[in-house]
Formats: structure tokens, C-alpha cells, sequence
């Protein structure tokens, strides 16, 4: 059984259309979170994988011969060609502009003028990545230079404020991994909020933490981290990592990148400070069920994540019977 570390410890103008929030399940597929998503005029309807990391709508485009569900831009009344991306892809690689919507029908949120990425590679589990992350470079072809997808939702008018919630359930109930909350926070499953934090930096959901404790041992230095909850695991600087795995006898791979346990082996809560509030991943989150793969995201099913990428900043909150 596996005991996984690796880190998910990682200017707006308003409009006046109708506003709302929403609510959509989070899926659960080999390895990946995955949403709703739809696009175009009518709409298309895929099944995308969450990634609060990137930033942007990557989808398969109709010209992959090896897709079983693929984006046909010429069907969609509401499409606009951008641009190709030959560095990447060829001609295959197409930048372009469209109405997406967060959701399944009939719980939507529309948002126009949305940049899609589309291209002929093959995604295998999803048909394609929904990026929820900040605006900075890097990532499939044009993602990371975007707006971010909620703020843009708010400067058009779409949502009161450019946030989202994510809950993940401790133990996933037939591939509903928990719930995505768009322009909000989720009042139904999460509690009050504890804090937010300013990010460290605003290109990733970075922020500040310190004062580990685990077991007998504790470390009072000052990290940065990133949050994701897409992420599988809790992961930290090498030294940091090796000592809490020698606090409960753990076993590192040949890359030393992951640690394993003894199913049975009774560990530790994890314990760190993020802006002089305590926060803490019980025992039973840190252990996924034998011989499986597991979405496991300990912090994030300890905590309710609330991104704010219009306030620079991260909020958490107990769910609600915690």
C-alpha cells in the first residue's frame, strides 16, 4: 500500500448580464479528475480532465484519426479561427475562439469568447483538459497566456465573482469524486471559511506554509508550495520528506519520488501552518486502498479548496460533518 508524497502542498472590470453559480460533479477515470464541458453553437459535449495547474480549453480536434470523440469547429455557428500553432503540432495545432459551457445541461454556465486549443492528439481517457489555472506561460500550445477562464466569466459579466470551489469526497461512490462549484463558494458541502492566503507568487496557486509537524518530528522552517488539488499526492523537499517517512518505517522507489507503507502500520496526522492557522491531514487520508491506484489528493479531501485568481489568493474550509 502505498503512503504518496510528491507536492500539492502542490485588474477586473464587472458587466451586467445574468449571473450565476453552478455545480457540476467531478468524475473519477483512471489517474484523472474529469468535468463537463460543452462548446460551440450547437453545443458539442466532451468529457475534459480537471487541471488546476494549466490555464486554458485544450480539446481533440476532428482531424485526430485515433480520437473516439473529437471537436468539429465547422458545426459550431459561434466559432472563430484564431491562429496554428506549426511549432507543435503542424497544421493540426489550432488556436480558436468559441461560447464554452461549464456543466451539463440543464445546470450551465456560458461563458463566450473563450480561447480552444485543437489538436490531433490522441488524450486516450478524456477528450480533453479543462485549465484552471493562472495566467503565465508555458503549458499545451497557447495555455498559460490566456485569461484565466473564470475571470474571464466575470469581466464579461457571466458570474459575481471569478472563483471556484473544489470539494472531493473521502471515498469516490461510483465515479462521483465530488463537486466543482463555478463563481462561488460551495456552501452545501464545505463550511465556513477558515482563511485565505495570499498567493507567493502569480503564475501558480503558490502560497506559504510552515511549521511541519509529524510524529516525532517537526521542522519550523518556511516553504513555499503549490496547491493542486488535481494532484495525487502531498509531496515537499526531499529532506523533509525523507524524515517523515523514517517517523513510520516508509519505503522509497528507486527514484526515491514516492514512499510506501504498511497498510496496517499505524502513521501519524500531518500538521503545517499556512498563515498562522493550523491545518491537518488525519492518518486515514494519507493511505490509499490496497493493491489500487487511487485519486488520493489528502489535502484536498481534507479541506475544501476555494481558487480565487481575481484576489490573488487561496481559501480553505472544513466540509461540512468534519
Amino acid at each position: 500500500m502505498k503512503l504518496l508524497w510528491t507536492l500539492i502542498l502542490l485588474g477586473l472590470t464587472s458587466a451586467a448580464p445574468t449571473k450565476k453559480i453552478i455545480q457540476n460533479t467531478i468524475g473519477s477515470i483512471p489517474g484523472l479528475y474529469v468535468v463537463n464541458v460543452t462548446i460551440g453553437t450547437p453545443n458539442q459535449q466532451f468529457l475534459v480532465q480537471l487541471d488546476t495547474y494549466n490555464n486554458g480549453l485544450f480539446v481533440q480536434d476532428k482531424s485526430c484519426g485515433y480520437c473516439n470523440h473529437t471537436f468539429d469547429s465547422s458545426k459550431s455557428s459561434t466559432y472563430k479561427f484564431l491562429n496554428q500553432n506549426t511549432s507543435l503540432g503542424g497544421n493540426n495545432y489550432i488556436i480558436g475562439q468559441d461560447i464554452i459551457n461549464l456543466g451539463l445541461s440543464p445546470n450551465l454556465l456560458p461563458i463566450p469568447n473563450t480561447i480552444i486549443e485543437q489538436d490531433a492528439m490522441p488524450l486516450y481517457y478524456a477528450d480533453g483538459l479543462l485549465g484552471l489555472g493562472l495566467q503565465h506561460d508555458g503549458g499545451f500550445g497557447f495555455i498559460g497566456n490566456n485569461l484565466p477562464i473564470l475571470v474571464n466569466a466575470y469581466n464579461q459579466g457571466v458570474v459575481d465573482q471569478p472563483i471556484y470551489t473544489i470539494y472531493l469526497r473521502k471515498n469516490i461512490q461510483n465515479g462521483d469524486a465530488g463537486v466543482i462549484t463555478y463563481g462561488g463558494v460551495d456552501s452545501i458541502n464545505c463550511g465556513s471559511v477558515i482563511a485565505y492566503q495570499p498567493l507567493a507568487k502569480y503564475d501558480d496557486y503558490v502560497i506559504a506554509f510552515s511549521g511541519i509537524s509529524y510524529g516525532s518530528y517537526a521542522n519550523s522552517s518556511t516553504y513555499t508550495t503549490l496547491v493542486d488539488s488535481t494532484s495525487v499526492s502531498i509531496g515537499g523537499p526531499p529532506s523533509v520528506i525523507a524524515n517523515m517517512a523514517k517517523v513510520v518505517g516508509a519505503i522509497p522507489d528507486e527514484g526515491y519520488l514516492f514512499y510506501q507503507v504498511d497498510c496496517d502500520k499505524k502513521i501519524p496526522s500531518f500538521t503545517f501552518t499556512i498563515g498562522g492557522k493550523q491545518y491537518t491531514v488525519d492518518s486515514n487520508q494519507q493511505l490509499g486502498p490496497k493493491n489500487a491506484t487511487s485519486n488520493m489528493c489528502p489535502f484536498a479531501k481534507s479541506y475544501c479548496n476555494i481558487y480565487d485568481p481575481g484576489n490573488k489568493r487561496l481559501g480553505f474550509a472544513l466540509p461540512k460533518g468534519q
